[in-house]
This record gives structure tokens, C-alpha cells and sequence, in this order.
């Protein structure tokens, strides 16, 4: 447990967040769940017992019950419109050739245009803000004869707290979830969790072995979104569909 919290303090820190904040929410957290699951007859769990549960007093309970709303996590629900678009713009029958190459597209004009992606995806959002955007970030480009085409198939946000935020939801929220899951006494079948490493590689081939692990895994992520794409519903951008979150995360790790 130390070892962990050492690296979530290190990425914490790097980004001007320090004990006090960090204390903060996770007094939330610990109320939230204290709440939420160990009611009884599915009523939240009272004050009192919610206070000897997480040693908070029940004052202090009441308090952060009261923030629920601002701290209460949730899982992802669904890609940025970002991602959504650039997501469908390299998996979509209509937008991709017959090998699988994403087609270059006008920015309107015809059902595969731009435009359509942004109303697909991103309801009301005006589709030259997020032309800008994507154009900003090298997601996509402009071509001499005016058409759009596609450089990526993920949205990276250039500034650190965009890479921060994104890294806890899709990274660590993810994985702390299925160690969650996996780890519950009623799991029946946990879900996949695998953990490869060696302790035998030589020094001075890390980077060799950085390069060509980032390619297998490269390969891995397009492959899996590829095959996602076959079996996921279209967005309903004007209302909710009933839908659930599936998804793989891989990662490279090298020990200090």
C-alpha cells in the first residue's frame, strides 16, 4: 500500500495538488462508498455508522454528504466528443476504404462529411470549434485540395492537467475498479487481469525493448478498438441509450 501511494503522491505533487485537497476527497470517497454500500435493505447507510466505519466524526459525515454531488466519482460513461469522433472516423464502414484506411472527407456537404461526424458525436457543439481544436492538436489536418483527413485515432491533449485527469479516469479509476471487482468475496468470475513482466532484462536493452513493446501494444489497442467497433451502438446524442461501458486498458511499465 505504501509503494502505491508513493506513486500517486509523486503524480499528485508534480501537478500542485497537495495533502490538504488530496485529504479532502478522499474523506469524500470514504463517506460515498460507506454510504452507498453497506445500507441496509438498499437504504444508504446512517450517519452513525458511517462515522464508526471511516473514524470521520459524525459531523464531519454530514458535511461531506452534503458535497456528495461534487465528489460523487462515476464511471466513464463515454468518450470525449473528441475521441468519439476521431474514434468513429477510423472504424466506421462509411469513413474508412475497403483496407481499413480512414478516407479523407469534406468539412460538409453529403453524409460523410465532417459536419456529419460533429452532429453524430457532438450534438450542438459547432462543428469549426472542434475542426480548430483537432487541427490544433495535429489529430487532423488540411489537405491543398481543401478535404479533412485523419492523423490518429486517439485525442492526446497537449497540457499536462488534460493528461492528468485523463490518466486517473482511464488509468487508474479503470484499474482500481476491476482490483475492486476481482477482489470481492461474492466474484463468481472475475474479470481479466494480467500482469506480465521479467526481471532478467538486461540494463542497456530498455529502450530497444520500450520500442518494441510500444509497437505490440500499439497493434493490440487498434486491433481491440476495431473489433469494439463491430458490436457497439451508434451515439444518441439527443438521448440515452441503454448501453454499457466496456473497455481493455494496457500499459507500459518500467520498475526505477
Amino acid at each position: 500500500m505504501y509503494g502505491v501511494m508513493r506513486s500517486i503522491c509523486r503524480l499528485l505533487l508534480r501537478h500542485g495538488i497537495g495533502f490538504r485537497e488530496f485529504s479532502e476527497i478522499s474523506k469524500a470517497a470514504f463517506v460515498h462508498v460507506a454510504s452507498e454500500d453497506y445500507g441496509i435493505r438498499g437504504r444508504p447507510t446512517n450517519v452513525s455508522r458511517v462515522a464508526v466505519m471511516t473514524g470521520l466524526t459524525r459531523k464531519e459525515v454530514k458535511r461531506l454528504r452534503e458535497l456528495d454531488t461534487e465528489y460523487s466519482a462515476t464511471m466513464i460513461s463515454r468518450r470525449n466528443p473528441l475521441a468519439e469522433l476521431l474514434h468513429y472516423w477510423n472504424t466506421d464502414e462509411a469513413y474508412i476504404y475497403e483496407d481499413g484506411q480512414p478516407k479523407e472527407i469534406p468539412f460538409d456537404g453529403g453524409e460523410v462529411s465532417f459536419w456529419s461526424l460533429v452532429k453524430r458525436c457532438a450534438g450542438d457543439i459547432p462543428a469549426g470549434a472542434i475542426r480548430t481544436e483537432l487541427k490544433r492538436t495535429g489529430a487532423i489536418s488540411e489537405t491543398s485540395s481543401g478535404m479533412l483527413k485523419v492523423n490518429t485515432r486517439e485525442h492526446l491533449p497537449k497540457d499536462a492537467d488534460q493528461r492528468l485527469l485523463n490518466g486517473l479516469r482511464y488509468g487508474l479509476q479503470t484499474l482500481a475498479a476491476t482490483v475492486d471487482f476481482n477482489g470481492d468475496p461474492s466474484t463468481r468470475l472475475p474479470r481479466p487481469q494480467k500482469f506480465i513482466h521479467s526481471s532478467e532484462v538486461a540494463f542497456e536493452k530498455k529502450h530497444e525493448l520500450e520500442i518494441a513493446l510500444r509497437k505490440k501494444i500499439e497493434e493490440f489497442a487498434i486491433e481491440t478498438d476495431d473489433f469494439l467497433s463491430t458490436v457497439e451502438v451508434a451515439p444518441d446524442v439527443n438521448q440515452e441509450m441503454p448501453s454499457q461501458t466496456v473497455g481493455v486498458g494496457v500499459y507500459f511499465y518500467l520498475e526505477d
